[in-house]
């Protein structure tokens, strides 16, 4: 790992929201970077490549010359990301990274340990800053098992595919598995099976787990009561909402907002301009170990 990083200089964890579009960069010193599309869409361009991002996705960037990125104008757009300096590296290294894909579907795996990272804080400490490395070197490695895994999903059922992109992108409806089988053209039987064969879980779960990561999000990202997030991801009443809150993250809503606040960060490294269309950016809060 080290050996694309400069470990010396420690991981960058940050996250921001951009209401209606914006800019980052353009950044010219070497940079790694994993960067993550939450919603909304971006491109970015890397040296003289160019790749478009969508909700819920997961890009590795590598850049020798130049990183910038463009946020869809009039569109929310939130991201985050984790990112180190670029280390030397030998050309048969150099041709491997070349040949990881840039961009993933965003995972759960990958999508915790990005929450875990920001979670950490600003603090600076030998412990800290040593959990803060380890982890930023983690969700490196874990993208690498995605973007591997993303290669063997070719041979997932296009079904399946099919019917976890329209749980992705409607997780606020009501969604029952009859009504996903019927979209997809297979018997709910079948789904389920396949389903739970290729994704790890039934569509149902991976339908809750859906929204609750979406509610936790919207309980740091946002001011909305607990009541107002519960209808938007879905959930029948705000009870329900709560229950898996604490469920999955070991605290209530109250408490996760109480002890985690608003996180509306942005990285400006190097001074990059970091512009938000339509209305001032927020205040920055990048999330560094060294």
């Amino acid at each position: 790992m080290h050996a694309f990083i400069d470990g010396g200089r420690g991981y960058i964890f940050g996250e921001a929201i951009y209401p209606a579009g914006g800019v980052y960069g353009p950044l010219k010193e070497r940079y790694v970077t994993l960067l993550i599309i939450h919603e909304g869409k971006a491109r970015v361009f890397c040296d003289d490549d160019e790749t478009v991002m969508g909700p819920r996705s997961c890009g590795f960037f590598r850049n020798e010359r130049r990183l910038f990125i463009e946020y869809a104008e009039g569109r929310n757009t939130r991201v985050s990301w984790c990112e180190g300096y670029a280390g030397d590296l030998p050309e048969t290294l150099a041709m491997r990274l070349r040949s990881v894909s840039p961009r993933i579907p965003l995972s759960q795996r990958v999508e915790t340990m990005q929450r875990l990272g920001v979670e950490l804080g600003a603090g600076s400490s030998s412990n800290l800053n040593t959990l803060r490395n380890g982890l930023g070197e983690t969700i490196f490695l874990a993208y690498f098992h995605e973007a591997q895994l993303s290669e063997q999903e070719r041979m997932t059922p296009r079904s399946v595919l099919r019917a976890r992109f329209y749980i992705d992108e409607n997780y606020e409806k009501e969604i029952t598995v009859e009504r996903l089988a019927a979209l997809v053209g297979v018997t709910p039987q079948h789904l389920v099976s396949s389903f739970r064969k290729h994704i790890g879980v039934t569509p149902v779960r991976y339908l809750w787990q859906v929204r609750t990561n979406h509610g936790h999000s919207l309980l740091l990202q946002t001011g909305l009561s607990i009541a107002e997030i519960a209808y938007q991801c879905g959930y029948k009443n705000p009870f329900h909402f709560s229950r898996q809150i604490t469920d999955q993250f070991g605290m209530s809503p109250r408490d996760v907002r109480a002890n985690k606040g608003y996180r509306l960060a942005s990285d400006i490294a190097e001074g990059a301009a970091d512009t938000a269309y339509g209305m001032a950016l927020p205040e920055t809060n990048s999330i560094v170990g060294e």
